[in-house]
């Protein structure tokens, strides 16, 4: 029996993506007050050991469909195969607000006539379906809508919304799924992969030094690692850092990227797009570095600097090295 409530695990080959227990977290959730049923489906080729370790979450039951053609991720080859073996259409499905759930949520809401609610930030249960909130006008605002649980809802929840609340651990039941006939010839090729490493998650520290396209040249950018470091924090960027390959999509701050909320977010060099503010507006403490006094980044900066960042850098760093981790610690 499919639980009413399933959520799409969301891995690297080998690793599963921190998104999916906060997924699972917002499920439990509306799970215990609607007294539904929790599952988490993982789905991938030789997917063994991220199952046993979805056992130890919030989930009822563990749905593994493994098989060879899904060793790579093809969105249309995944919706097929994950719609054909729901053989009822559960109340409710939740996917990462991420590459992988932005391809997949679409398709996924199609084959199962379902209404899909992109780039949630949380999810409660409410006496006719859910609470979802979602940010709007880019992310300068956010708004609360009502949704009816009657018919089958697709949610894409944000990286980082963290659930606030205790989760029950249980060992769920595993289920073994059989690949169902899907429609191989797909339109969609996949020619070649970048696999998200997970290795440091900038979501959990408590300092960031985010760098932008103000800090001049990719050399630079050991400079703010070093600064990073000696505060005890993790390197964070903007999307044009990313783009131009300078950093891993994992350090990418934004709507595209993940959602932050650390004790101290010091942005160096980043003008402060609308995309980019959604992503970090909710730090404790913003420190802003730009040379135009005029940079979107200060409308949200507790303390703003005007001037030049490699001017700037080397003072940071040499009081970095006198005060160390313990100028966040009474933050």
């Amino acid at each position: 029996m499919v639980p009413e409530i399933v959520v799409v695990a969301e891995h690297n080959g080998s690793e599963l993506d921190p998104i999916t227990f906060d997924l699972l977290a917002w499920g439990s959730q509306i799970a215990k007050e609607k007294h539904w049923k929790l599952g988490a489906m993982a789905v991938g080729a030789g997917i063994n050991a991220m199952t046993q370790q979805l056992r130890n979450s919030a989930a009822d039951v563990i749905l593994a469909l493994d098989d060879p053609l899904l060793r790579e991720f093809n969105s249309l080859i995944y919706s097929d195969a994950i719609a054909a073996v729901l053989t009822t259409t559960p109340r409710l499905i939740l996917v990462g607000h991420s590459y992988v759930g932005i391809e997949l949520s679409g398709g996924l809401a199609r084959k199962l006539d379902a209404t899909l609610w992109t780039n949630c930030q949380a999810l409660k249960p409410s006496s006719g379906g859910y609470r979802v909130t979602r940010p709007i006008a880019g992310g300068t605002f956010g708004s609360t809508l009502e949704v009816e649980a009657d018919a089958c809802n697709v949610f894409s929840l944000q990286r980082g919304s963290a659930f606030q609340g205790d989760v029950a651990i249980k060992e769920a039941e595993i289920i073994k799924l059989a690949m169902p006939p899907v429609v191989t010839n797909a339109k969609i090729k996949v020619t070649g992969e970048t696999k998200a490493t997970f290795a440091e998650d900038i979501t959990q520290a408590d300092l960031l030094v985010s760098v932008g396209r103000g800090i001049g040249h990719q050399n630079q950018l050991a400079a703010y690692q070093d600064l990073a470091r000696l505060l005890g924090g993790s390197l964070a960027a903007s999307r044009p850092i990313v783009d131009s390959g300078w950093l891993p999509v994992d350090n990418q701050v934004g709507l595209s990227g993940r959602t932050v909320r650390p004790k101290v977010y010091i942005a160096c060099g980043i003008s402060g797009s609308m995309q980019h503010l959604a992503g970090m507006r909710d730090s404790r403490l913003i420190i802003a570095i730009n040379q135009d006094a005029n940079a979107p980044i200060f409308q949200v900066a507790h303390y703003g600097i005007v001037g030049d960042i490699s001017i700037i850098l080397p003072a940071l760093t040499n009081q970095a090295k006198i005060s160390g981790k313990n100028a966040i610690s009474s933050i």
